[in-house]
């Protein structure tokens, strides 16, 4: 239900925190979450519920003219002249798509490289061919991979740390859901070919004796396959990084400190402090006990720190 709680929690962003407020909000998640589970009941995809059940609750001017209030003016906190329009979300989903052809494309290309290496690259007569389409094949590919994420990294730091506006946050929804069959036939398909490079490589092996003819294969068709599911999946988190929270976040091991105040609240100086150091204190420790004691066992302390460090983020995370 996270998704649609932070929905909730957007929609009630500017809207005075009262005893009323409050009410009418718990009142409004415990309904959506009803019919969240009705329209999960009568065989609808958890994509097409949660879309469904926003697109009916996705105003909440009616309760607060029932309730008399007005929504709050601009807060700090969450500036609207800041929030990320639709446009700019447009924007970062078409980037988003050719930054995920380009990076698609150039691991297709390297594997197409290793493909025509060991299909024309092992005969005398055609090696300066093999390593050639090798050599181009590669670095068209390195190319394509580079240049595409440095458009898609200089893209996402523009909405870094920004609030996404409610006509951002609700289309995502839609765009989400509308994608999640093209993801799910790309993904199967995706999985499927890689799968069958398996047999492939060996049918062309075992039973025409052609070794490299088969690992030629091998990669050509697997790369196909890596193509469609990184091309599909990174399509789809374009998506999906619209509806995790009321903030973009551009790197996920590194939210902003305003997307940090929104989960950790008052705690949020206390949760970048413990980022930025607690890390490096446990690898001085790690190195410190490893040489009084022995390496054999020290590696423990990663789990233990671990351990503690998410008990310590999910004890200070606010409670909405």
């Amino acid at each position: 239900m996270k998704i649609i709680k932070d929905y909730l929690d957007s929609l009630f962003l500017t809207v005075p925190i009262t005893p009323e407020t409050k009410k009418a909000k718990e009142d409004l998640l415990a309904i959506m979450e009803d019919h969240y589970h009705e329209l999960i009941a009568e065989g609808k995809s958890e994509h097409e519920a949660i879309g469904a059940v926003i697109s009916e609750f996705g105003s909440i001017d009616e309760i607060l003219a029932e309730l008399e209030l007005e929504q709050a003016e601009e807060d700090e906190d969450y500036p609207e002249v800041d929030a990320v329009s639709l446009d700019e979300a447009i924007d970062f989903w078409a980037v988003t798509r050719k930054f995920a052809f380009e990076l698609s494309l150039g691991i297709l290309l390297l594997a197409l490289s290793m493909s025509a290496m060991m299909f024309i690259g092992f005969s005398e007569l055609f090696a300066f061919l093999g390593i050639l389409g090798f050599s181009v094949l590669a670095a068209v590919g390195i190319g394509f991979i580079i240049s595409g994420s440095m458009k898609y990294v200089r893209e996402k730091r523009k909405l870094d740390d920004r609030p996404l506006a409610r006509d951002v946050y609700k289309e995502a929804f839609f765009q989400l859901e509308n994608y999640d069959k093209s993801f799910r036939m790309g993904l199967a398909l995706g999985i499927g070919l890689c799968i069958l490079a398996i047999p492939m490589s060996i049918f062309f092996t075992s039973i025409i004796y052609a070794v490299t003819l088969g690992i030629s294969a091998f990669f050509a068709t697997g790369g196909v396959g890596v193509f469609l599911i990184v091309y599909t999946s990174i399509v789809r988190n374009g998506f999906k990084k619209m509806t995790n929270g009321q903030y973009f976040v551009s790197d996920e091991d590194r939210p902003g400190p305003r997307a940090m105040k929104h989960s950790y609240g008052s705690a949020a100086p206390l949760i970048i402090t413990l980022r930025k150091f607690y890390w490096p204190l446990v690898f001085i420790f790690y190195l410190f006990w490893s040489n009084l004691t022995g390496w054999a066992n020290s590696w423990i302390i990663f789990v233990i720190a671990g351990i503690f460090y998410s008990l310590v983020s999910e004890t200070l995370k606010k409670r909405k």
